[in-house]
């Protein structure tokens, strides 16, 4: 395939939201959830004894991420009875 150069293609602005990330569902959950809510997310189990967790979810942590931008703070516990990682919102 050959590549051909495009004339008097606009740049879309920062911050578009012409394209989406791989958990970007999650930021309808940091604008609506309040304090004392939770939400719980499925955990894999890490097959090798050399890394540090047991356990982890990658949604939990780009919700935790994303709540920490936005200002709010979070805890998480692993619920293993459940095979959960819940995340609360406290503040």
């Amino acid at each position: 395939m050959e590549t051909k150069i495009d004339k008097n293609v606009p740049i879309p602005p920062k911050g578009s939201k012409q394209y989406k990330t791989k958990f970007s569902y999650l930021s309808k959950i940091i604008e609506s959830w309040e304090v004392g809510d939770s939400v719980a997310f499925e955990f894999h189990r890490k097959e090798f004894e050399s890394q540090s967790r047991t356990s982890f979810s990658a949604e939990a942590q780009s919700l935790i991420s994303k709540a920490k931008k936005a200002g709010q703070k979070v805890a998480q516990r692993v619920m293993a009875d459940e095979g959960v990682i819940r995340v609360w919102r406290i503040e």
